[in-house]
């Protein structure tokens, strides 16, 4: 089945970024199956249910039959758009599927998933996750390449391995109208944490609790996008321009003419362009609003920095992706009688003992309720440890110096009534 409301549909291709997040969550009740899901990102940097379906398992031909209603639907309410880009990890079937419905879309690949298929195979530890995430996050291609060329001579092998990766992974490579630097799939991971309640449940239960779920969010976003006018920012771009806008007070601006700067970042120099709102960082085109160099140059020249944010954070746009809400339904001993054929369950066959309802997982992942081993530190930045730990190592330091220091005060002491 392949489910999705007006509501849901209009509002993404209404207002949403062109990014579609893709995934699937088994089942774990009496009968068995998959629940594929998409999901988008709205204005506000928060996930935007787009269709949901159960199939038997994760195929080709399942995956294909998912895509294949997603681009009906679409032309449904008149786009013919075909190059969307998605993001998933590798599952099966995914890619085969995808270029068959959408030959021009574009693939990005969850960068978590990707670290876990590079932990696998042995390529691991503080030093290459830290590379490993500063290559990911790269805004530009000069700290990109750099830091591929220090995992190169981490290990050659690993180097190889990321270099022949297909999809796109590191922010650098993304699309810049797409204006979204997420490169990993937390938020179609945060709906699958909201249905994984439910995905015990029979069918009809676990679609009625999504479909609740989904009118409550669209119906407190639609009463709130009423009252946004057409230059608000959103709650998440104004977060961000206050973030940066702090850490601009350092920059330093030199006018070049014709609407280029050049902004002195601590030793580093980067061209900002305000006519094409671009930054030699490359934040700036990757998120959609200006980073700290941008906004320096922006309150330099005495302007409003909401004019240079991208219209995806503004009013206008969560109007139309809220405009519709989700209809309330009345409860299904109400609904009208038809002559139609019942849907028999499928056939199939109890395994012995209980079903399992947790995930198995790879021997190279971190166990449930344990925190990952590449854990950062909230005081000294450091990995491998967390804020208590490095609290009672500084704790033990000073004890041991203090101890140490006394039991020298001490032998001064000594020493003293001894020649005395």
């Amino acid at each position: 089945m392949f489910h999705i409301f007006a509501a849901q549909v209009k509002g993404f291709l209404g207002g949403c970024r062109p990014i579609i997040g893709i995934n699937g969550a088994h089942l774990s009740g009496y009968y068995k199956g998959v629940m594929l899901t998409a999901v988008a990102i709205d204005e506000n940097n928060e996930i935007f249910v787009l269709p949901y379906g159960i199939v038997d398992t994760e195929s080709i031909d399942s995956w294909t039959y998912f895509f294949r209603n997603l681009r009906c639907l679409f032309a449904q309410y008149e786009s013919q758009k075909d190059d969307w880009t998605f993001i998933s990890d590798r599952m099966r079937g995914v890619e085969s599927a995808l270029f068959e419905v959408f030959p021009r879309a574009t693939r990005r690949i969850c960068c978590q998933h990707l670290y876990s298929n590079c932990k696998a195979a042995g390529w691991s530890g503080a030093a290459f996750h830290k590379m490993f995430w500063i290559a990911a996050n790269a805004y530009n291609e000069y700290v990109f390449e750099k830091t591929m060329s220090k995992i190169k001579d981490f290990d050659a092998a690993a180097y190889d391995y990321l270099k022949n990766v297909e999809e796109q992974w590191s922010v650098h490579m993304f699309n810049r109208t797409v204006c979204c630097d997420h490169n990993t799939t937390n938020f179609v991971e945060s709906f699958n944490a909201i249905t994984k309640a439910n995905r015990d449940m029979p069918v009809l239960t676990l679609l009625e609790d999504v479909r609740n779920w989904c009118m409550k969010r669209m119906g407190s976003r639609f009463d709130k996008a009423v009252s946004m006018e057409p230059n608000d920012l959103t709650e998440h771009a104004k977060g961000v321009l206050a973030t940066r806008t702090d850490d601009s007070r350092f920059c330093h601006v030199t006018a070049a003419g014709d609407g280029e700067f050049e902004v002195r970042d601590d030793h580093v120099k980067f061209p900002v362009t305000l006519g094409n709102m671009t930054c030699g960082c490359g934040k700036w085109q990757g998120s959609g609003i200006p980073c700290k160099h941008g906004l320096r140059v922006i309150y330099n020249q005495r302007l409003d920095p909401r004019d240079f944010v991208s219209p995806f954070y503004k009013g206008p746009a969560y109007k139309l992706t809220y405009g519709d809400h989700i209809h309330p339904m009345a409860d299904p001993t109400h609904w009208p009688s038809l002559d139609v054929p019942e849907i028999a369950p499928p056939q199939g066959k109890r395994n012995a003992g209980r079903p399992p309802k947790q995930r198995r997982r790879a021997a190279h992942e971190a166990k449930k309720g344990k925190r990952h081993k590449n854990n950062k530190c909230s005081l000294c930045k450091e990995l491998g440890h967390n804020a208590v730990t490095c609290k009672a190592k500084k704790a033990s330091s000073k004890k041991t110096t203090h101890a140490a220091s006394s039991s020298q005060q001490g032998n001064t002491r000594g020493k003293r009534k001894a020649a005395t």
